[in-house]
């Protein structure tokens, strides 16, 4: 019966741990992690997974990381939104945003986008010098590989483990398990 008991216990607490763990995280952006915009967005707003509080705020970086002009960061129960001052140029840019928590804990996290707005071509121009056009035509085709190099650097960067409450569950389980070998030893 008292085996019964413990291994009860120790499942009920086991399965409470990840509750413990669980801080608010972000749910949906807009734009969204990785997107491809053609146009620039006015407007970075970021929807969490429960109520943000006064203090949290975000920036916004491009490629160089310079930063990008915010105006009015506004907070909604669990959305933040902030306004662009300009519309942005071509390019990845990344967005660092940190908040409270309705736990009280900060928070911290990331996500990026790019901005990929078609450029328009007079037709004088283009009537002109069709020399020139073959130019930014292949300008524009390295242009946009390395927007891929980018984001494929920014992906491999991305993948972050919660490593620390895998590691405080293994340590939990390790001293159980002495506890119960210890225990079964002494009979």
């Amino acid at each position: 019966m008292i085996k019964k008991l413990f291994l009860i216990t120790f499942i009920l607490f086991i399965v409470s741990v990840n509750n413990a763990f669980g801080h608010t995280g972000l749910e949906s952006s807009s734009p969204q992690d990785g997107e491809v915009i053609t146009a620039g967005p006015n407007d970075i707003k970021m929807t969490f997974e429960t109520k943000v509080e006064q203090g949290s705020t975000f920036e916004v970086t491009n490629a160089n990381g310079d930063p990008i002009s915010i105006e009015n960061i506004t907070l909604s129960n669990n959305q933040m939104t902030g306004r662009l001052l300009n519309e942005l140029a071509n390019g990845a840019y990344k967005v660092n945003w940190k908040i409270i928590g309705a736990d009280g804990h900060p928070i911290e996290g990331e996500f990026s986008f790019s901005v990929n707005t078609p450029t328009t071509v007079d037709p004088t121009e283009e009537n002109e010098d069709s020399g020139q056009k073959n130019t930014e035509k292949n300008k524009d085709d390295s242009d946009s590989l390395n927007e891929e190099e980018v984001q494929t650097e920014q992906g491999q960067t991305k993948p972050k483990t919660n490593w620390i409450p895998s590691l405080i569950g293994i340590l939990i389980i390790a001293v159980i398990g002495s506890f119960l070998w210890i225990m079964r030893k002494g009979k």
